[in-house]
């Protein structure tokens, strides 16, 4: 398994989704980089308008701000649609991010560990 430090930062407001679409573009297109939306997916409504709009490469998911069914709603569109997924968390405490980790391997393909671990 190859680990990767990398900071992720939202360039555009989170409410912006023509603008963030054009940064994945030009992303993918021009540099090869797959670009993960963070602050703009915060439910399984916005999950399926990333879906429909092929609006991003990968999700990022965080378990606190979905809870368990939620997490696992979002975890089946994306995979349905074929999108990668990546974990996070930033203030969750190391049991919900223990809890998180039981999903690491099966279900996600980036990790942005910026929490307790």
């Amino acid at each position: 398994m190859l680990v990767y430090k990398m900071e992720v930062k939202q360039p555009i407001h989170r409410d912006n989704w023509e603008g963030l679409h054009h940064v994945s573009l030009v992303a993918k297109g021009k540099y090869g980089v797959f670009v993960a939306v963070v602050e703009s997916r915060r439910s399984l409504k916005d999950t399926k308008r990333i879906i429909v709009g092929n609006l991003f490469h990968v999700i990022n998911i965080k378990f606190v701000k979905l809870g368990v069914l939620g997490t696992l709603a979002v975890i089946e569109a994306s995979r349905s649609a074929g999108i990668k997924l990546m974990i996070g968390g930033m203030v969750e405490t190391r049991l919900a991010m223990g809890f998180a980790s039981h999903y690491w391997i099966r279900f996600f393909q980036y990790i942005l560990a910026n929490c307790n671990m």
